[in-house]
C-alpha cells in the first residue's frame, strides 16, 4: 500500500507539495479550515482527499505543516500532529523562516521535528534547506534527506539555522540593495530587473555565486571588494520606497499595483513550463 501523507494548510504552498507527493506515488490528506482552500487543493491535487480538521483525517505515515508564517499557529499545529502519525515518523514544517525550537516549545517530543524549507512551487524548485534539532534521533535527518531525494528534490542540511536560513537572506540582500538603488535615483525598478534578469540572473541559473567567483578570479573579485563593500547599502530598517508602498496599499500583484501595475489576467510570471527548462539546463551544466 502506498504511503500517506497529512498536510496541514492547503494554500499555495500546501498544495504544490501535495503535488508533488502525489506525482511519487504518495497517498495525500490535506487539514484546512477554510472551505475555499480545500476547494483549491482537491483541484490541483490528483486523488487527494480533504478535511476541516486533522481529527476527520485517516491514517499517514508522515506528516508536514505548511500553514502561515504565525508562531502561536505553527506551535498548536505541529503539537497535534504528534498524535497524527506513528511515533518514530518526522514531522516536517514548512517554514521560511521561523526558529525550530521555538515552533516546537508545544511538542512533547521536540527532537521529531525537522524543518523542510521548501520553495514555491515545491514540484518544481528543485531545493530544499532542511533543519534538525541538535538532539535529534540518530538517523532521523538521514531519513527526511533520502525522502526528500526521493522525491526529486536537492536537499541541503544547514549545520544551523539563522533567521531566513540561507536562501531568503540573500535574497534580502539582494532586493536591499536594489531598493537603495531605487531610493538613490540610479534606475527605476524596470530598468533594475531588465539588468538583473539578464546579468546576475542568467549566470546564477548555471552556476552558484561562489562558483561563479572561481570562474571570474577571486583576485579580481577582491579587488572589487576593497572598493565597493564600502558603498553598498548597510540599512537595518526598511528601504522607504517599500515602506511607502505598502502604506498605500499597493502590495504586488494581489493588489493590482506594486513596482509594477498588474491588470487583472496579466500574466503573474514566469509559466512553470519556463521554471522547468531552467532548471534542465541547470543540471545540463551541474553534470
Amino acid at each position: 500500500m502506498a504511503k500517506g501523507i497529512i498536510i496541514v494548510g492547503a494554500g499555495t504552498m500546501g498544495q504544490s507539495i501535495g503535488r508533488l507527493f502525489a506525482q511519487h506515488g504518495w497517498r495525500v490528506q490535506a487539514v484546512d479550515p477554510t472551505e475555499a482552500a480545500r476547494e483549491a487543493f482537491l483541484a490541483t491535487v490528483p486523488g487527494a482527499t480533504a478535511y476541516a480538521a486533522l481529527e476527520e483525517a485517516g491514517h499517514a505515515d508522515l506528516a508536514l505543516e505548511c500553514v502561515p508564517e504565525d508562531l502561536a499557529l505553527k506551535r498548536r499545529v505541529l503539537a497535534a500532529l504528534e498524535g497524527a502519525v506513528p511515533e518514530g515518523a518526522p514531522i516536517l514544517s514548512n517554514t521560511s523562516g521561523l526558529r525550530l525550537e521555538e515552533m516546537t516549545a508545544d511538542m512533547a517530543r521536540p527532537e521529531r521535528a525537522v524543518i523542510t524549507h521548501f520553495f514555491n512551487p515545491g514540484d518544481v524548485i528543485p531545493a530544499v534547506e532542511v533543519v534538525a534539532a541538535e538532539d535529534a534521533p540518530e538517523g532521523l535527518c538521514a531519513e527526511v534527506m533520502t525522502l526528500l531525494r526521493g522525491l526529486e528534490r536537492r536537499p541541503v542540511r544547514l549545520d544551523h539555522a539563522l533567521p531566513g536560513f540561507v536562501a531568503n537572506r540573500i535574497q534580502h540582500a539582494i532586493m536591499r540593495e536594489c531598493l537603495h538603488l531605487v531610493d538613490q535615483g540610479v534606475a527605476s525598478p524596470a530598468e533594475i530587473d531588465e539588468i538583473v534578469q539578464w546579468s546576475v540572473g542568467v549566470r546564477m541559473a548555471l552556476s552558484g555565486p561562489f562558483r561563479q567567483r572561481d570562474l571570474n578570479g577571486l583576485g579580481t573579485h577582491l579587488s572589487i571588494a576593497e572598493y565597493l563593500y564600502p558603498d553598498l547599502c548597510d540599512r537595518h530598517d526598511p528601504s522607504p520606497s517599500l515602506t511607502a508602498l505598502v502604506e498605500r496599499g499597493q502590495l504586488g500583484k494581489r493588489s493590482g499595483k506594486g513596482f509594477y501595475d498588474w491588470p487583472e489576467g496579466e500574466s503573474s510570471g514566469p509559466t512553470e513550463e519556463a521554471l522547468r527548462r531552467v532548471i534542465a539546463l541547470a543540471r545540463d551544466s551541474a553534470d
